[in-house]
């Protein structure tokens, strides 16, 4: 018997994702997530600052904290703060780093590759390369991802 069964928590590769239900499925809860921010009175997308937090740091009234929406919001931020810690690399903190930089950038704001490669002073490949893996590291930490079936 082994000890750590290493099948178990391994990613897919690109070639067996099927890219298109699995986009969609991130692009419904990403955008009911920024939609129950708004409702809770919190920014859709908060600025971006050079630590690129989406925590929710908002002064929020004691009234909305009872309100079902807030639960509602409560729950798509929990899953949202699991995929987006999900997304690493195992050996070096500075690509982990890089990779959430580049996720929020492109996916949550929306910026083009262009635009996240000028900010943050990367080449495009490596933009692209890191947007690839921390989308599939995310849609698979909270089970968005779609498999291609043999």
């Amino acid at each position: 018997m082994e000890l750590f069964d290493v099948d178990k928590y391994q990613l897919p590769k690109d070639m067996d994702i099927e890219w298109e239900i699995t986009k969609k499925r991130f692009s419904v809860f990403l955008s009911e997530y920024k939609n129950i921010r708004e409702k809770v009175g919190i920014p859709a997308t908060p600025r971006i600052q050079e630590t690129y937090s989406v925590m929710h740091r908002e002064n929020i009234s004691p009234e909305v904290l009872n309100d079902p929406l807030y639960k509602e919001f409560e729950y798509l931020h929990r899953l949202f703060i699991k995929g987006y810690l999900s997304i690493n690399h195992p050996y070096k903190t500075e690509i982990t780093d890089r990779r959430r930089k580049i996720f929020l950038l492109r996916y949550f704001y929306g910026l083009s590759i262009s635009l996240v490669s000028e900010r943050i002073h990367y080449q495009k490949n490596i933009i692209l390369i890191d947007s690839k893996n921390s989308l599939i590291q995310f849609t698979s930490a909270i089970q968005l991802l779609e498999q291609k079936q043999e």
